[in-house]
């Protein structure tokens, strides 16, 4: 009896053993695959105007001139053939926005950094007739240079600029002015155009940081 018992004991354990030992060998040796989050699959490379805006400054290192710009957008809600149109109609008016806020600091800083008993000096009436001028010519030669679809959203935008020394140019070789009033009119609108890129800069930075902060 003892025999029949020990012989029965044994089997079950053999047949135990040889069942677990089956199932340890028949597993996949798998690791579970690791999770791809959305914001990687989704990632969209937007480009530095879109971000960037309107305003003047100069876009990157690669050769690319001083100028200024207009960045228009257009929603997904308008006709779908008219939504490029839309786009490039916004972007060369804040680029006229962006022109009109050059010449303004033109007047103001000439009025302040000069005196008629200067030479050069010109009147705001005569400084204000010559941008009138040059801005009307300079604002129909305004060409859309680049425009981008965001993926997500449907939403088109477009870029359209005016190089700053074409600008420059049209200012100081307008025919009411003398030669020292045209060395003026250069002198002072580098300085303005620098003045505004510097805020652009501030505005930039300024926004970069906040976003940084909302982030921690």
């Amino acid at each position: 009896m003892k025999k029949t018992i020990l012989l029965a004991i044994g089997t079950t354990l053999m047949f135990g053993c040889s069942t677990l030992s089956t199932d340890i060998i028949s597993q996949p040796d798998t690791t579970e695959p690791k999770p791809i989050l959305s914001a990687e699959v989704n990632e969209i490379t937007v480009p530095v105007w879109v971000s960037t805006g309107s305003g003047v400054f100069q876009p990157d290192n690669q050769g690319n001139s001083e100028a200024f710009f207009g960045v228009g957008k257009a929603k997904p809600i308008e006709p779908a053939k008219q939504i490029q149109f839309v786009a490039d109609d916004d972007a060369r008016n804040n680029l006229a926005q962006v022109l009109g806020d050059f010449n303004e600091g033109l007047i103001k800083y000439h009025q302040s950094a000069k005196s008629s008993s200067e030479p050069g000096w010109i009147s705001e009436e005569k400084l204000q007739m010559v941008i009138n001028d040059t801005a009307v010519t300079l604002l129909l030669q305004t060409e859309v240079t680049d425009s981008w679809d965001h993926p997500t959203t449907g939403e088109v935008f477009s870029l359209a600029r005016l190089d700053f020394k074409g600008v420059q140019e049209a200012l100081t070789t307008s025919n009411d002015l003398s030669q020292d009033e045209q060395e003026s009119v250069r002198f002072i609108s580098k300085w303005v155009f620098e003045d505004m890129k510097l805020l652009k800069e501030r505005k930039l930075l300024f926004n970069k940081m906040s976003r940084a902060m909302v982030t921690e």
